[in-house]
């Protein structure tokens, strides 16, 4: 199955690596999460590079930017059970695209995306991101150099 393509609002499992394992010279995570694209950039040469934001079930702590994913949404896309999760978003990891930390679905041999977000959601995750940036507050983690 080839890889998806690269899309805001693209679901897909990857190797996360959260700011604070990567302050603490972490380069590979501790587990493979859903995760999100934010951004998808094409540069000059065609290589592209994508700010890819996690997925969790642990619900945010007070402070953290977050957007909680509707039951409704998890389900379409088929993530885990019933449980909450929600998009954190006061952090990212930028990558190239493809990347050699997105890993298959369990499961599901060859498959890397869930899907996509609803637009609306995605409107939402990009015009908190870019506040975030605006402010200043956004902890990026480079994966790809």
């Amino acid at each position: 199955m080839p890889l998806p393509e690269a899309r805001p609002g693209l679901v897909f499992r990857y190797e996360y690596v959260w700011k604070r394992q990567a302050l603490a010279g972490r380069t590979t995570a501790e587990k493979d999460r859903p995760a999100c694209i934010v951004l998808a950039v094409t540069g000059r040469k065609g290589e592209q590079r994508v700010l890819i934001v996690p997925i969790t079930t642990k619900s945010p702590p007070e402070g953290v930017e977050a957007v909680e994913i509707p039951l409704s949404v998890k389900r379409h896309l088929g993530l885990d059970d019933d449980r909450r999760s929600w998009i954190i978003l006061s952090e990212a990891n930028i990558d190239g695209w493809p990347s050699p930390d997105m890993r298959p679905i369990p499961g599901r041999p060859g498959r890397f995306a869930y899907g996509l977000l609803p637009l609306r959601m995605v409107t939402d995750i990009r015009r908190i991101i870019l506040e975030c940036l605006e402010a200043k507050s956004l902890g990026l983690v480079p994966r790809d150099s």
